[in-house]
């Protein structure tokens, strides 16, 4: 997707990647060409990069987080002291963690704590010290301008976002908010100098926002403590969601990201048809992010539309199977799974079965995945006033190697049929 190589190949090539020691013999034997060869090559990089940071941002948002991070580590390698290229490879970085943490959803950010009872708080080590490094750079470099130049809204923005970023991965991958605060507080005050500087530069709103947003919707014990330590304050969650949409509508940078962030908040306060809008517009433009989709049909049971819930698990599914747009990279087994629950609620107990079933035969399930749908096909036979096949499905949850409180729920039903209170 991304061209890195337009004009000349030099030294010793291997599956189209160019040998740095092949570089040297040539230098050897023929310095004049290769530095001829050399410029010629860096003026196509240089002249390229505006549309190698967009294909590698549209990768980004389609997910390819291999491409998008090769293409922002080529813009680094060519212009190590722009501190937007290193803050991008840095985000880059913390959402692939993020992915593979199972937190990349829009499930992990609907209830009181972060994440889902899949997700993995594990962090590689070197995956961290990675991403630490390079956030540390991208500051590195935001500072050297800023010593020159103290009042540079350039570098004030990408201090900040740097320093967003830090807190983005503290909080959402590290769960260390008490750090992730002083993070934020920090994004948040580059960028308000930032507005005071230029109020015409509106992607700085998307953190003050987010702040202001995040600071008035956290528990009240937590904003409490943080607010005797740290002295913590915002302008409130509508003047924070304003601020977002001012970043969506006319960020030059973050309107795309300003508008990911509003189908988060959007849902969280049941606003369900703005986020689908926004959802629906995003997934037009990055139709290889299956988590648009997968959004959807969340949000669509929410507002209690079982049909078309199970009508776009049904979507997601097919395109999983035909290798559509990159879905065959969504494990199918937890798409099966969220089907079957909408297919309880509409009552069509047969076909729920069937895909409770396609979980517990999935080698790819996980140990909770595989519990959680015995767990449910029980509670249908038991509905179906089939105690023996229940029974069944209980005991299979009992020999996982699942979650503690699943087996716990399984040992109750064993002792008690499911919706036996009812019937009393």
């Amino acid at each position: 997707m991304i061209r890195i190589m337009k004009t000349v190949m030099i030294g010793k090539e291997r599956e189209g990647m160019l040998s740095r020691k092949g570089i040297m013999i040539v230098r050897k034997a023929l310095p004049a060409t290769l530095l001829v060869g050399a410029l010629l090559v860096q003026s196509a990089l240089a002249a390229d990069a505006p549309q190698i940071y967009r294909e590698s941002s549209d990768a980004l948002y389609n997910l390819d987080f291999s491409t998008a991070q090769h293409g922002f580590e080529d813009l680094t390698r060519l212009y190590p002291q722009n501190a937007d290229y290193w803050n991008a490879l840095a985000s880059t970085m913390w959402l692939k963690i993020l992915y593979d943490q199972q937190k990349l959803d829009i499930d992990s950010y609907s209830g009181k704590s972060f994440g889902t009872r899949d997700s993995r708080d594990a962090v590689d080590p070197a995956d961290e010290k990675k991403l630490r490094d390079t956030v540390a750079t991208a500051m590195k470099n935001a500072d050297a301008v800023l010593d020159k130049s103290p009042k540079d809204v350039r570098a004030l923005y990408a201090l900040g976002v740097a320093n967003a970023t830090l807190a983005s991965f503290e909080s959402t991958a590290k769960r260390a908010y008490f750090t992730a605060y002083g993070d934020a507080k920090t994004a948040r005050n580059l960028h308000q100098q930032v507005l005071k500087l230029d109020p015409n530069f509106d992607d700085a709103r998307m953190t003050v926002g987010i702040f202001d947003y995040v600071v008035d919707v956290i528990p009240p014990w937590f904003r409490h403590s943080l607010g005797l330590l740290l002295g913590m304050h915002g302008d409130g969650k509508q003047a924070g969601i304003e601020k977002i949409q001012t970043a969506a509508a006319r960020g030059k940078q973050v309107s795309t990201d300003a508008r990911m962030v509003l189908i988060v908040i959007y849902n969280r306060e049941h606003r369900y048809d703005d986020a689908m809008e926004l959802i629906n517009e995003l997934h037009s433009r990055y139709p290889r992010n299956f988590l648009f989709e997968v959004s959807k049909a969340s949000i669509f049971g929410k507002m209690k539309r079982w049909d078309q819930a199970a009508q776009t698990y049904e979507q997601i599914l097919q395109k999983i199977d035909s290798r559509k747009n990159g879905y065959e990279r969504l494990r199918a087994s937890k798409m099966y799974s969220s089907l079957g629950r909408s297919q309880v609620e509409l009552h069509r107990e047969d076909l729920a079965i069937g895909a409770f079933s396609r979980v517990v035969a999935d080698s790819g399930a996980t140990p909770n995945e595989k519990a959680e749908a015995h767990l449910w096909m029980g509670k249908v036979f038991d509905v179906k006033r089939d105690r023996t096949r229940a029974l069944q499905h209980y005991d299979a949850v009992l020999g996982l190697s699942c979650d503690a409180p699943l087996k716990k729920e399984a040992a109750a039903l064993k002792r008690k049929p499911f919706g036996a209170e009812v019937d009393k």
